[in-house]
């Protein structure tokens, strides 16, 4: 049902790409630095120590030549949490690391702000991301000792949720663009089958180059 209507919303967009003759699509690729937990349902975040993940890929973006434009991307992306613990005056941390190609579906407004020059472009966006899982470790440091450990067969092979973010983007001369945005992503679905509450949350910061 889940991939039923993520399938369905692409169709949608590839559709709506068609129907404009006067729309632009731009390319290009983007990197950046994600913070990640993992929490319930309902939470927008968890209070322990934070898993620094990245992100890397390519994106497609079609500007419908008013404010609105989709955009889509394939993305490598780590996620996972960090839980950090005290046993005998000794530190000792746990850190499970999710690995994910990712696709999301997203419709962007763009807008001029006031007092700044036309090469200058805000954006913000919302959609559904699907996430494709192709590995998982659980790594613990205590001691002086780290040890790692496959849990491909604990967690769940796909992950979907929504992002919400912002971002800018400066036209250069040749006509290509540099962009930044901030954005959330909000897990839906469960990823652990052990403890099927928990759900993958994150902030990134993400730079890109548009061609």
């Amino acid at each position: 049902m889940k991939k039923s209507i993520f399938l369905s919303s692409a169709l949608s967009f590839l559709v709506l790409m068609t129907n404009n003759l006067d729309a632009q699509f731009n390319y290009g690729l983007h990197a950046g630095l994600n913070v990640e937990t993992q929490a319930e349902l309902g939470l927008l975040w968890n209070n322990v120590d934070l898993y620094q993940g990245f992100t890397f890929g390519a994106v497609l973006e079609y500007d419908t030549g008013n404010s609105l434009s989709f955009q889509t991307e394939v993305n490598y992306k780590k996620k996972g949490e960090k839980v950090v613990s005290w046993i005998d005056q000794k530190k000792a941390v746990l850190t499970r690391e999710f690995n994910y190609v990712t696709v999301p579906l997203l419709a962007k407004y763009n807008f001029k702000a006031a007092g700044v020059g036309d090469d200058w472009k805000f954006s913000l966006f919302t959609g559904p991301y699907a996430g494709f899982l192709t590995s998982v470790h659980e790594k613990s440091r205590f001691d002086g000792t780290t040890t790692s450990v496959d849990i491909n067969d604990q967690a769940e092979k796909n992950d979907w949720g929504v992002i919400f973010g912002g971002g800018v983007s400066k036209k250069l001369l040749n006509g290509t663009a540099v962009t930044a945005d901030l954005r959330y992503d909000m897990g839906l679905s469960k990823v652990d089958k052990e403890n099927p509450e928990l759900r993958n949350k994150g902030f990134g910061v993400v730079i890109g180059y548009m061609f």
